[in-house]
């Protein structure tokens, strides 16, 4: 039997009642292999049925032949008229079966009745041949007798005659012996049957056996322990088998981000606590009223910093759930960002920057989340509205373009702020990594905008803005229903040169639908 795992006994009642209520793979393996070897048991059987009907038949026709060739040899024609001295010996071969009745009768078409059972007139199914044997099943005297039926010419110098001889035996004997070879193979293949049955059942257990040896390496596993399965499995399980180590991966990536969330977190609140704690403390050391305030409002400003961070905390981690758990839908990519733009546009003109839209366009649709893409908007302003206003005399402008192209759109973000060196383009989508420390931010949002893109299947260039500044440049393939894959060039607008080939395959549309 199947071997039953020691954690099933702490299964709660619901659990219980599902397992009850689940269907049995071994069961259904036995059941169908019952119901195959049924059918082919009851085809055997039929078949037997008439091969021993037909054996039978076989058998006793050739005594029946035997005598009515015997009682032929007696019959004669003399001085035209038909003589026959039936022998002993004919009736002797079919008197083996001892309850059987034997019938016959012989005429001549031109004398008429001469012997035998008067009443009997009986024909063969098929035209009569001369000096042809046939056999037949015909009921007579109430009862179903097989006969042998043989029609000849006679010939003497005085004349000729046509000679016909019906000879019937009951099927008494023909039936007990089809019986007894039916009942002999019935129980042959009964227990062929039941033999096959019983393979089957071991069988079952044989070919399940993969599927509890991966149940027993997986419980047998310490907790957290999600490396990959490496046992030998059949091929039938080992797709079974990959897709189990597949979804280890996925959950062990997950378990990561949450690791790196919960770093993250602790990262980004353990500094402004910390400076929330000695503001306080110098606000509760100082005497002086105007030292006190200046604590306070300090305090304050530290409290919305470390409000601004919580909320990007928690955006990251809806996003990052986001992209785990939500398909791709088709969306219009112009209302994520008109969103962000307008949320953004009171911050910046805080800090004396003017955000602005350029957008000639009404309608961009491609394959993403709007959630996501509006967080990764956000980001890519809020970033580029803090470096357009430090260290800026006047007013800066920040402009958010949207452009359409003959296979997807393209998203600039074009600030006039201080710029990134070249040395560090490559590394500021690296998560706490910031190019100045003087200035306010975390270090996990452009990591983020790496994420939203790289789960978009886009791309994203980073290029420097004249005659100062930097521009954050996002393609997006366009949702096309039913148009075969497609190829997206981006090129350095400033070096015109090329940096990659990206191919959006249509399969991201069939996961969606």
């Amino acid at each position: 039997m199947w071997p039953k795992s020691l954690h099933h006994q702490n299964l709660s009642e619901e659990e219980i009642t599902a397992l009850n209520k689940a269907p049995s793979l071994r069961f259904r393996f036995i059941l169908a292999g019952v119901l195959v070897i049924g059918i082919i048991a009851a085809l055997a059987v039929n078949l037997v049925f008439d091969y021993s009907r037909k054996l039978a038949d076989l058998s006793y026709d050739r005594l029946l032949r035997s005598a009515l060739l015997q009682m032929d040899e007696n019959v004669g024609l003399i001085r035209n008229e038909v003589s026959i001295d039936i022998p002993w010996s004919a009736f002797a071969t079919l008197a083996q079966a001892d309850e059987d009745r034997v019938f016959y009768k012989v005429e001549s078409l031109e004398q008429g009745y001469i012997t035998g059972y008067e009443d009997l007139h009986s024909l063969p199914p098929n035209p009569p041949v001369l000096n042809q044997i046939q056999f037949y099943n015909q009921e007579y005297s109430g009862e179903m007798v097989r006969f042998a039926w043989l029609e000849r010419h006679l010939t003497d110098p005085e004349g000729a005659q046509t000679v016909r001889i019906i000879l019937g035996h009951t099927r008494l004997s023909r039936e007990e012996m089809a019986s007894a070879v039916t009942r002999r193979a019935v129980e042959v293949v009964v227990l062929i049957a039941l033999v096959a049955i019983a393979l089957i059942a071991i069988g079952s257990h044989l070919v399940l056996r993969p599927l509890h040896r991966i149940e027993r390496a997986l419980e047998d596993r310490a907790m957290g322990d999600l490396t990959p399965i490496d046992i030998n499995t059949p091929k039938e399980t080992h797709h079974l088998k990959v897709a189990i180590n597949h979804f280890m991966v996925r959950l062990q990536t997950n378990l990561e981000q949450l690791e790196n969330y919960t770093a993250d977190a602790a990262h980004q609140l353990r500094t402004p606590l910390a400076s929330l704690r000695a503001l306080a403390e110098n606000a509760r050391d100082n005497t002086s009223p105007e030292r006190q305030h200046e604590a306070l409002e300090n305090i304050v400003k530290q409290c919305d910093a470390l409000g601004q961070t919580v909320t990007l905390l928690l955006n990251q981690a809806v996003v990052s759930h986001r992209l785990q758990t939500q398909r791709l839908e088709p969306v219009n990519l112009l209302e994520p960002i008109t969103a962000s733009c307008r949320e953004q546009a009171v911050t910046a003109l805080h800090q004396g920057v003017l955000l602005s839209l350029d957008c000639t366009i009404k309608t961009a649709l491609v394959l993403g989340d709007s959630f996501a893409i509006q967080q990764m908007m956000q980001n890519l302003i809020e970033n580029a509205v803090r470096y357009s206003g430090a260290d800026m005399e006047h007013a800066s402008e920040i402009i958010v373009q949207v452009q359409e192209f003959d296979e997807f759109y393209r998203i600039n973000v074009i600030d006039y702020g201080v710029g990134i060196p070249d040395v560090e383009k490559e590394r500021v989508f690296e998560r706490f990594y910031r190019g100045r420390y003087d200035m306010a931010g975390s270090g996990v949002g452009l990591a983020m905008v790496k994420d939203i893109v790289d789960h978009h299947s886009a791309r994203i260039l980073i290029s420097d803005t004249e005659p100062k500044g930097t521009t954050f440049q996002v393609d997006f393939a366009k949702f096309r229903m039913g148009v075969a894959p497609y190829e997206i060039i981006i090129c350095d607008e400033k070096s015109h040169s090329f940096v990659s080939r990206v191919a959006f395959q249509c399969d991201q549309l069939r996961r969606v639908r």
